[in-house]
């Protein structure tokens, strides 16, 4: 055994220096902690954009199928408030039916895109340049009528509002433990679903049904909605009278401001970080900011007073 034991030991000695000085000859020839048998930098990098193409190319085909439930849902949601018109008026609609898409079937278009720097960022309308377009986020406030505090704030991945009245209602109630009085939003919040939701029959509506031809003037009425109106005219009725429009025309004084305020006093204009959860947490540190500004200069109104 002690003669084994010595060899053994020689043998593993002569192993060990002889892997050394393989290990110094290819860090010599092929640089530190490489062997000669990687594949080329120029094929990892096609190796790596393709498995991105392939990653981006399921993210498309995923939501393609997550849009086209939406849309059915939504024709589904219109088929069956035609089928509700033509019973209370009696009279079949014209035009054809809106027929609901099968989302096994869908596909992404052809000129469908994806962003590799931020996968989960969209192209979005740009509300400052009618007609074009910019990858990011849609962002969300609801604030406070009377100090202009934002009392709500989130980020999503939406082209548009329509689904987020709800949401921005139930997150008031969270942060401020109590339902608002009365909510005003732009017709990019209006849907009949919106307005009718459970959630909300304790909140004072006031979402306007569509969009009015600046300088056109607006006929006012005092008159109940007619029997059986549909959820939309009531919304429209209602914001004709007199209460209505003095409550929705100070929409554009309580919201407006605050945004500008953000973008023009303290150039905030575009996200610094990746990905929705990171650019949620920004939005949300820019609105605390926000609103420390305006607690403090409440306050030293207050002081001066």
């Amino acid at each position: 055994m002690n003669e084994t034991e010595a060899r053994l030991k020689q043998e593993i000695d002569a192993l060990l220096a002889a892997a050394e000085k393989t290990d110094a000859e290819e860090n010599a020839e092929y640089g530190k902690d490489r062997h000669g048998d990687e594949l080329p930098a120029e094929l990892q990098r096609r190796e790596s954009r393709l498995q991105k193409i392939g990653e981006a190319k399921a993210a498309l085909e995923q939501e393609a199928q997550e849009k086209a439930v939406q849309e059915r849902a939504e024709v589904e949601q219109k088929l069956a408030e035609r089928e509700e018109e033509e019973r209370r008026t009696g009279k079949k609609k014209p035009g054809r039916k809106p027929e609901p898409c099968d989302p096994e079937q869908a596909r992404p278009d052809d000129t469908a895109q994806r962003n590799f720097t931020d996968a989960e960022s969209r192209i979005m309308p740009d509300g400052g340049n009618k007609g074009s377009f910019v990858q990011g986020y849609n962002a969300q406030i609801a604030v406070d009528s009377a100090s202009q505090v934002i009392v709500a704030a989130e980020v999503t991945q939406e082209t548009n509002d329509k689904k987020q009245l709800i949401p921005m209602i139930a997150q008031i109630t969270a942060n401020l433990e109590q339902k608002p009085g009365k909510v005003s939003a732009d017709t990019g919040y209006f849907s009949e679903a919106n307005v009718t939701d459970e959630s909300v029959k304790e909140v004072d509506l006031y979402v306007a049904t569509g969009r009015d031809k600046h300088g056109d003037a607006v006929e006012t009425s005092s008159s109940p909605p007619p029997p059986g109106a549909s959820p939309k005219e009531a919304m429209r009725e209602k914001l004709r009278t007199e209460a209505g429009r003095t409550v929705y025309k100070m929409r554009k004084a309580i919201v407006e401001p605050v945004f500008g305020q953000i973008k023009e006093q303290r150039g905030f204009r575009r996200f610094s970080l990746r990905g929705k959860e990171n650019v949620s947490c920004e939005w949300k540190l820019v609105c605390a900011v926000s609103n420390l500004l305006k607690l403090f200069r409440a306050g030293r109104v207050l002081e001066m007073a």
